[in-house]
């Protein structure tokens, strides 16, 4: 006989997002194993015509020891489909923000728990979310249909469009409006805060088949969402809230690499309270320039030491070069934190990917590669990666450093006066 287990509330600070009439880039969808895109698929099927409510029965059994080992691991894999599911579609105009819950069905067989399947429960904002839908689909269609030439002069004219078209609701911050975090927000009522801003921006990619990402994190320890889209094959921020900001340019903000924009610090998920292990695409260290190469190169600061960062681990320096023969297994994720550094900037890359900041969620097994840059008069005095308050990699006036993510490790660099 099937049975409940006691639903979970999973507090939200995000909206669920749904699809319209097109389908949208689903990067995401791919970092999942099959049952969580097996959740993803349920989601994106009946959120997206307005249930509010569905069951689902999985198409294979998952066995578990106790009832509280299943309610956990099922909290985990709902909250992954979630993330992914609201990370790939920015759609939704007609989803409560504050949560939902789902309860897990399974059945006893002995000692063991037989999970195979789950109930799902969403709460609406409004009930008109068909007329909402569709004057929503009707200014995305003006916008594209003025949409011409390269890439670059389409993201230009997309960033454009909203500014044109949205005002920053500053009401919205200390009381909340769900529209106003919602691309509706900014494309047709023309008032939204940073998550309405972000989400028309990645709409209108997401239709012209241009990759775009909507990243959370803090600016100055303030939460914020801006956007990373991908020209000439590397990723590069955009924050057209900030560039709709009185007394800025328009385009301080407008496809800019890590180089430029250490304030915007990335968090490692979107839903509070969970470490889903997504991960957002690396950013390009420097700003894009119409026509040019990507902006993956490196200033020449460190001479050599730079160069060899860039080139990859085959190239990097002896004494920061991870050791292959000392990577385990690829069994889960840990978090990485990046301090704050005065005096300087510093980086970490990926095996085979690019620069990130902030602190996001990595598979364990997976080298990493600092490099720090010093502002003019000062050197690299120490890097230091802790985890659980001890040290497990340093090293001392240089400036690279590689070690294995083993376990939840922060980073920190520490920058001297030059003699």
């Amino acid at each position: 006989m099937k049975k409940c287990l006691t639903a979970l509330l999973l507090a939200l600070t995000i909206l669920v997002c749904a699809l319209v009439t097109a389908q949208a880039a689903s990067s995401y969808r791919s970092q999942l194993d099959s049952v969580e895109r097996e959740i993803y698929d349920a989601m994106t099927e009946k959120l997206s015509q307005g249930y509010d409510s569905f069951d689902h029965q999985l198409s294979q059994t998952m066995r578990y020891t106790s009832a509280e080992e299943a309610n956990t691991a099922m909290q985990r894999l709902v909250a992954r489909a979630y993330e992914a599911f609201y990370r790939d579609h920015p759609e939704v105009v007609w989803l409560d923000k504050y949560g939902f819950s789902f309860s897990t069905q399974y059945y006893m067989e002995g000692d063991a728990v037989l999970v195979v399947g789950f109930s799902l429960r969403a709460a609406l904002t409004t009930s008109s979310y068909q007329s909402q839908q569709y004057a929503l689909e009707q200014a995305v269609s003006a916008i594209l249909q003025n949409a011409a030439g390269t890439d670059y002069d389409k993201v230009r004219y997309f960033h454009d469009e909203i500014l044109a078209r949205c005002t920053y609701n500053t009401n919205a911050v200390s009381s909340y409006d769900p529209i106003s975090c919602e691309a509706y927000g900014a494309l047709v009522t023309g008032s939204a805060i940073c998550e309405g801003y972000a989400k028309a921006f990645k709409l209108l990619c997401d239709r012209s088949g241009i990759p775009c990402e909507i990243i959370g994190g803090t600016v100055e320890g303030e939460p914020h969402m801006w956007n990373y889209v991908q020209l000439g094959g590397s990723y590069y921020l955009v924050d057209a809230t900030f560039d709709d900001s009185p007394g800025e340019s328009g385009y301080n903000y407008f496809l800019k690499g890590a180089g430029s924009v250490s304030d915007h610090l990335e968090s490692g998920g979107l839903l509070e309270g969970f470490s889903t292990g997504l991960s957002y695409p690396p950013l390009s260290w420097s700003d894009y320039v119409p026509g040019g190469d990507d902006g993956n190169a490196l200033p020449q600061v460190l001479g050599g030491a730079a160069e060899a960062f860039a080139a990859g681990e085959e190239n990097a320096p002896s004494a920061a070069k991870p050791s292959a023969e000392r990577r385990p297994a690829e069994t889960g994720f840990s978090r990485v934190a990046c301090l704050f550094s005065k005096n300087g900037r510093y980086w970490v890359r990926r095996d085979g990917a690019g620069f990130s900041q902030g602190s996001c969620a990595i598979a364990n097994g997976t080298g990493l590669q600092i490099l720090a840059l010093p502002e003019p008069g000062y050197r690299v005095g120490e890097i230091i990666v802790t985890s659980g308050g001890k040290r497990v990699a340093s090293i001392q006036g240089r400036s690279c450093l590689a070690f294995v993510l083993e376990e939840n490790s922060q980073i920190q660099v520490i920058f001297e006066k030059a003699a």
